[in-house]
């Protein structure tokens, strides 16, 4: 063979060989559905309309699965370890759909207040034992620190992305420790 294609061929060779490899299985977690706190549901019910708890829940699993794939972790419905989180309680950083429904003087974008959420997540095993809690809030401390986003839960989605990397970190620390089998 000349020295030109040995130099083609064995990179190409290479690169297959290590792309049929299998990729070494994440390290499996399940994370249950997100609930919502009896202080958050009765504020959905009387101020922000029942429909935004589905846009929380929705917010929560996605950043968690985001912030869990970083460390490695698959999810998956039976591991190991499973995560159980609650949002205890949320606010808008722009009226709700149903804010602005209810009163008409407010404006989508100029109306501004406050936002933020307080998060609560449980690690169990799979016998249901309590590995370790991670807890966390945040609300913007002035109107000037309100998140700049166009979404009512502009501030609450800060809180959640802060929460689900304190989360996975606490994970990957737990799935460290734990001995192989």
């Amino acid at each position: 063979m000349s020295s030109w294609k040995f130099r083609t061929v064995l990179p190409l060779a290479l690169i297959w060989a290590y792309a049929a490899e299998p990729v070494s299985a994440a390290a499996a977690v399940a994370i249950a559905p997100v609930t919502i706190g009896p202080t958050l549901q009765k504020a959905l019910q009387e101020r922000y309309g029942v429909a935004e708890a589905q846009e929380l829940q929705k917010a929560v699993t996605a950043s968690l699965s985001r912030s869990l794939k970083g460390v490695g972790a698959a999810s998956v419905e039976t591991a190991p370890i499973r995560i159980e989180v609650s949002i205890v309680s949320a606010t808008p950083t722009h009226p709700t759909r149903r804010q602005l429904s209810d009163n008409p003087s407010l404006d989508y974008l100029r109306s501004v207040s406050k936002g933020g959420a307080d998060l609560h997540a449980v690690l169990r095993d799979a016998n249901g034992k309590v590995l370790d809690k991670v807890a966390y809030n945040y609300y913007a401390f002035t109107l000037r620190e309100a998140s700049m986003s166009a979404s009512p839960w502009g501030d609450a989605y800060i809180a959640i992305d802060r929460f689900a990397d304190q989360v996975a970190k606490k994970w990957q620390r737990l799935s460290a420790a734990k001995p192989a089998s």
